[in-house]
């Protein structure tokens, strides 16, 4: 169909366009308890094309995007084309070019869905439960992409991704009452025991939710974050790299310049293109532009930009790059330094909340910690709320570092004077 398709297009009344064609094999299993209730194989194709016509001053580019299913005959494909282009003509975005001579096609990748699928499920048979502990139930998805993007600039590249999902979920009770947590871990190449130890981890989280008492009020506390939310927090510098809010006037981040504090600890951020055990490895973006490493932030200071091929051309910027994987360098304080003082550490949110152009963060305690004259214990409810305008002025993050999928990154933040709402 693709070649009809790109005849269609070639021969229709759009200035420009792309072609977009994601095919996912997928081995799946589901389990109730630690039995197996179903297991399913599929081959989904989808085919995505976006149109793009030009005002006849050439100042202005407006675009539409539809999906053509493959049952679509030609004379169906046509109509769906004309729609598309008569919707492009009332976007009136500032003219902008599309990748260009980009030619691959790729290696297909050595991998075995059903063996990876079969590692993950007796990962998952050997998670080990207390008497007031249970694995409630699991779905694994095993998945291996193959992507080929077509466009009327002399694209033509496929490549391939493979990615692994287990979403979980367990029960922990005590005297009546009980917890339910849902963990989603995504990755491509962990070890059996890294995943067993992800889901056992989820028992100590809901004993401790148990033991929990409620969160006391604290309008100038010490707060560390911990846990997979960290990604979010760190997401706050990359949104202000990024192309597009450069272009809205809306990102605060300018090269050779520091978006931190002179207290806070120097902040380093590197794109990789490619990170063992990360589900983002493409060679390309989903506009068939090649994807490269990058230095965002060195010691604390701004030295790129990142983003589209339409918002990089709009702020006049040469070589762009999306995002695949991140490295956030480790900071100033250990773990253990960060403990001895009193403290407050967030584990879990209910839904950790961040506004890149507002700066305010925070969100309902799920299960934190905290150190009072009494020593450590477990704390739920209440919330934290704080703003980057001011934390900025003296974070620290801590020594070591932790892989969350595409993401490496402190294991925890440090900030201080923060409002914790509670009791």
């Amino acid at each position: 169909m693709k070649k009809e398709l790109y005849s269609i297009l070639k021969e229709s009344k759009a200035s420009d366009f792309i072609i977009k064609e994601i095919t996912t094999y997928s081995q799946e299993a589901f389990f109730i308890g630690q039995k197996l209730d179903m297991s399913r194989a599929k081959e989904v194709t989808h085919t995505m094309v976006t149109v793009y016509v030009d005002s006849d001053d050439k100042k202005y580019r407006g675009s539409a995007t539809k999906e053509i299913h493959p049952t679509y005959s030609v004379e169906e494909i046509k109509k769906e084309i004309d729609k598309a282009i008569f919707a492009a003509q009332f976007v009136l975005n500032p003219w902008f070019p599309l990748v260009a001579d980009q030619q691959s096609e790729g290696s297909d990748l050595d991998v075995n869905l059903t063996e990876e699928l079969v590692k993950i499920c007796e990962a998952m048979q050997k998670v080990k439960a207390g008497k007031n502990e249970k694995v409630n139930s699991y779905e694994i998805f095993v998945n291996k992409k193959k992507t080929h993007i077509l466009n009327s600039q002399n694209v033509d590249v496929t490549f391939y991704g493979f990615d692994c999902e287990v979403e979980a979920v367990i029960n922990t009770s005590k005297e009546g009452h009980e917890i339910e947590l849902l963990k989603d871990l995504r990755f491509a190449n962990k070890k059996s025991e890294e995943i067993t130890s992800e889901i056992e981890k989820m028992f100590i989280s809901g004993e401790a939710r148990l033991e929990a008492v409620p969160t006391k009020k604290n309008e100038h506390a010490n707060v560390i974050l911990s846990g997979d939310d960290v990604v979010q927090f760190f997401q706050y510098f990359t949104s202000h790299t990024n192309a597009s809010n450069q272009f809205m006037g809306v990102a605060k981040a300018k090269i050779n310049e520091k978006m931190t504090g002179e207290n806070a600890d120097d902040l380093t951020i590197e794109l990789k293109a490619t990170m063992d055990g990360s589900t983002k490895n493409d060679a390309y973006d989903m506009d068939g532009n090649p994807i490269k490493d990058r230095v965002l932030f060195d010691k604390g200071v701004c030295k790129a930009f990142w983003g589209s091929v339409q918002h990089a051309y709009y702020i006049h910027m040469e070589d762009t790059t999306s995002i695949n994987n991140v490295i956030v360098h480790g900071g100033s304080m250990s773990m253990d330094d960060m403990k001895k003082e009193p403290y407050l550490e967030v584990t879990d949110f209910s839904a950790f909340i961040m506004d890149p152009i507002s700066g305010n963060f925070g969100g309902e305690i799920r299960l934190g910690y905290e150190k009072d004259d009494q020593g450590v214990h477990p704390i739920v409810g209440g919330s934290i709320s704080a703003n980057f305008s001011k934390v900025l002025k003296n974070m620290k993050f801590s020594k070591e570092t932790r892989q969350i999928n595409n993401y490496i990154v402190p294991c925890a933040v440090y900030l201080r004077d923060v409002v914790v709402a509670g009791e």
